[in-house]
């Protein structure tokens, strides 16, 4: 970087001395210079000075150039809703390992006889793996200077100044954002790394397929939307891809959930039919052991879902759920012990499933991982970048009850 820098200082003064002296080769040395200077820099370098692939994007707001009002409105987005909905387990390096623990046998009518059963005790493991995930950001902040926010950046437009207009409130609707997309993609639905195959050229992809390419400089992971043709990637032909790079970071807790249940490791499974909401609700509940339904446990549906029970509810005159007033809604006729959990992360899903919330786990290292951002200023950029450790799974499948809808 340093002998780049030499060259570009070494061609802007030749050619200022050629325009100035009017000698032709000091000229023709300033532009030739630059030309190859452009093909030869590092890649990432060529974006940040030469190009415009960066961000932010002020297109919309580069046509006013005046003061700007104090605020800006961001759309709603959800946050991380299922870190409250289900148990966090915090301080996960790598893996957590859950015990499960099943005694076989019991007591019997005295023999006088000492003959225990060598199959008494059953231990059960079960792991919580947690996936790295990363969020890079590029901004310059001099892009700004042609919008309506020139004027918060405050004076000067040296290479020192790198004030983003509303920083905290950009930075934090963009933690914000990204959680919204891991909730809402990763938490319930991802499938991790290993079910996106390398891509083949001569693969004509059916809708729902998935791949991973080299794409942007790096490894990427996309889900076909419609039927392509062999040859057809996401550079040559965006429209026929999905970007699912979300559902790559991990396994979601809905994935490990239907394969647990399509392979019969969860038994206690309601066939949905044309019941009515409420009756399928109930379903879902009466399945738990009675000693589970003494205890209480949750039952999760996507919020859609939740308001067919409300329909429900109000056609049949109230008598399907109740309120403790709290906001809570409980399921009717189960005395409090079926609490309904409209989640946000579900939506798109018809499973409805049921447990104690213990044993549904969102396993991280900190939390607040997601909300800490590492900011290094560049020459004129701000790089930022964002880490952290998520993953889901249950811990015991005897304690699940989930319909047969995906």
């Amino acid at each position: 970087m340093k002998n780049f820098k030499l060259l570009i200082t070494l061609g802007f003064f030749a050619g200022m001395l050629g325009l100035t002296t009017n000698t032709p080769q000091f000229t023709a040395l300033y532009f030739i210079g630059f030309s190859v200077l452009a093909f030869v820099l590092p890649k990432n370098v060529r974006a940040g000075v030469f190009t415009a692939d960066i961000s932010p994007d002020v297109t919309k707001i580069s046509t006013y150039i005046g003061k700007v009002r104090e605020g800006i409105i961001p759309k709603l987005v959800n946050s991380l809703d299922i870190a409250n909905d289900i148990t966090l387990v915090a301080n996960v390096k790598n893996v957590s390992v859950s015990t499960s623990l099943k005694i076989k046998n019991g007591p019997k009518p005295y023999t006088g006889v000492f003959n225990p059963m060598g199959d008494d005790l059953d231990y059960e493991p079960r792991l919580l793996t947690v996936e790295p995930f990363q969020r890079d950001l590029l901004i310059d902040p001099r892009k700004y200077r042609k919008s309506h926010f020139a004027y918060t950046r405050g004076a000067g437009e040296s290479a020192k100044n790198n004030k983003i207009p509303f920083e905290d409130f950009t930075m934090k609707t963009v933690l914000e954002n990204d959680a919204a997309i891991m909730n809402n993609q990763t938490a319930f639905f991802g499938v991790g790394i290993g079910a996106f195959p390398a891509y083949n050229a001569g693969t004509a992809y059916a809708v729902g397929q998935r791949m991973k390419i080299s794409h942007k400089g790096e490894i990427q992971y996309f889900t076909a939307k419609v039927a392509t043709t062999a040859g057809q990637t996401p550079e040559t032909n965006p429209e026929n891809w999905t970007n699912s790079n979300a559902l790559a970071i991990c396994i979601g807790l809905g994935t490990r959930l239907i394969e647990a249940r399509n392979g019969s490791e969860i038994q206690k499974v309601i066939a949905a039919g044309s019941l009515s909401a409420y009756d399928l609700y109930k379903k879902v509940f009466r399945a738990h052991s009675d000693a589970r339904k003494a205890l209480g446990v949750r039952i999760y549906s996507n919020v859609s879902k939740t308001e067919e029970l409300m329909d429900d509810f109000e056609n049949k005159v109230g008598k399907y759920t109740e309120n403790d007033g709290s906001g809570r809604i409980y399921l009717a006729n189960t005395n409090k012990k079926a609490l309904i959990v409209p989640a946000t992360w579900m939506s798109g899903s018809n499973t409805i499933f049921s447990g104690p919330m213990e044993n549904f786990e969102m396993g991280t290292d900190l939390l607040s991982d997601s909300n800490q951002v590492n900011v290094i200023p560049d020459v004129y950029q701000l790089k930022m970048g964002v880490t952290g450790l998520i993953g889901f799974n249950f811990q015991d499948p005897e304690e699940i009850t989930m319909t047969d809808q995906d």
